[in-house]
């Protein structure tokens, strides 16, 4: 960072650095130990006016209607500032104070000492954050070489916390009062910087925080650490910069709501879809019948590694022939209203956005994946013939493509015909019972007399034998 040889001399119109950046040191307490050096040290190094953190240009560039409002808007965040509490003197701050008293600096600095005695790390932040960005952002004026310092101050204490709690395996206190940190507004650069520092207090005994020497590791996650840089530029940004993004986040939400409610409307309705519908539904997996979707990716995945794979590449022709016809006006404002989110993160990021998906391509993706998602859906679902309620929702139609695709396949391949009988009356089945009942009773009858007439012819047989013999 170049020196500028005076106070808020920022660089302005660099527009390939990013608005504001977050590089991280660690200086172990063995470090300053052998450099003869005590953690406190930094209190005094930074707590004179005369030194690069000087307050004297610290003044809103809000406009204010009258003293009493700009003092309720400083008191509303629940701070002391130098402007409204007795005895404060130096332009350090912490999660207490934007602006630290004589008896504070004393504190802060034995608090550091003890830390490096108990052999912590000693963390070190910068917020860089770019001139013209602070400009436009209503946080510096290049003319006058105000900065509205009080304002950066808070949002560092907004988001200090978070840093600490989520910077490591664990919270890098076990405790509330076992973290000590400070703040200051470095001007003597091109861009300007806010330093943060901050502590362990107490001696380190957790394994997972600790390496395998025993010694407290000096790291800090990647994702914390873009999720702190993320908070503080929103802290900090002006309302005209996040209402601008918002009605980018809107045009995008809505154009992407129209283009899939239009886009099932005109595949139920066209005829010339129908063909285009069958062909998905054909390669369809049947095993996962009402199940079928896109699945956890961000996109339709076309290669083999999915089931879904050949319904995949018929739907991406499909959609792609919906957005390049029928939808194509839509599809071209959607494309062209999130290109302005690019060009907003491009001036944002600055070079750290080069190489990156741009978001409108992460839009397009999603856009597409939800357009496959309801096509699926209306596979999945039964026709509920109370789909009238005049909703402005899409409903399919009893006729419609997607209904007749899945009626087409639902029947069986070779169908035996099958003519239908009439039931018969119930009276005339009684009939037939009766009928039937009675030509058996008749059946019985005759064998009966059947076994009879044997019997008699076996009885007469026997005598005439007895009669013979016995003569």
């Amino acid at each position: 960072m170049a020196k500028t040889g005076g106070f808020a001399n920022f660089a302005t119109g660099e527009k390939k650095t990013g608005a504001v950046l977050l590089p991280t040191h660690f200086t172990t307490a063995a470090q300053a130990t052998k450099a003869g050096k005590q953690f406190g040290n930094l209190v005094r190094t930074y707590a004179a006016k005369s030194s690069k953190v000087i307050d004297e240009n610290n003044q809103s560039l809000e406009d204010m209607t009258d003293a009493e409002q700009g003092r309720h808007a400083s008191d509303s965040f629940g701070y002391s500032s130098r402007f409204s509490a007795t005895g404060d003197e130096h332009p350090l701050f912490d999660s207490d104070t934007l602006n630290m008293t004589d008896e504070q600096m004393d504190k802060l600095e034995d608090t550091l000492n003890l830390a490096q005695d108990n052999g912590n790390i000693l963390h070190e932040m910068a917020f860089s954050m770019r001139g013209d960005w602070l400009v436009e952002n209503g946080l510096y004026d290049p003319e006058t070489k105000q900065l509205d310092q009080d304002k950066l101050k808070r949002a560092e204490q907004h988001i200090v916390k978070d840093l600490f709690e989520k910077g490591g395996p664990q919270p890098l206190g076990e405790g509330p009062d076992d973290v000590i940190w400070f703040g200051a507004v470095h001007q003597d650069t091109d861009h300007l910087n806010m330093h943060i520092w901050y502590a362990k207090v107490s001696p380190e005994t957790r394994p997972s925080m600790l390496l395998k020497s025993g010694k407290p590791k000096g790291v800090i996650d990647f994702k914390a650490k873009h999720q702190a840089e993320s908070k503080f530029r929103y802290e900090i940004e002006s309302d005209a910069t996040k209402i601008k993004r918002a009605n980018v986040y809107e045009a995008v939400g809505n154009y992407r709501t129209q283009i899939k409610q239009d886009s099932l409307t005109r595949l139920d309705r066209t005829h010339k879809y129908t063909a285009d519908l069958q062909k998905i539904y054909d390669v369809l997996p049947q095993d996962l019948r009402g199940r079928w979707k896109v699945g956890n990716t961000d996109k339709l995945v076309t290669n083999d590694t999915s089931r879904m794979a050949p319904a995949n590449r018929q739907m991406s022709g499909l959609i792609d022939k919906l957005l390049t016809n029928e939808l194509k006006d839509d599809y071209q404002e959607f494309r062209a209203t999130a290109q302005k989110m690019d060009d907003m993160m491009a001036e944002t990021h600055g070079n750290q956005h080069k190489g990156q998906e741009k978001w409108s391509e992460a839009q397009d993706k999603r856009l597409r994946k939800e357009l496959a998602n309801g096509i699926y859906r209306q596979f999945n679902e039964q026709f509920n013939t109370d789909q009238k309620i005049n909703d402005g929702k899409f409903h399919k139609q009893a006729k419609g493509n997607f209904e007749k695709v899945k009626q087409r396949n639902d029947q069986p391949e070779n169908p035996k015909m099958v003519t239908p009988h009439k039931p018969a009356p119930v009276g005339k089945l009684n009939k037939i019972a009766k009928r039937m009942t009675k030509q058996s009773r008749q059946e019985i009858q005759q064998m009966h007399r059947m076994l009879q007439d044997t019997m008699v012819d076996q009885s007469q047989n026997v005598s005439d034998e007895s009669l013979s013999r016995h003569l």
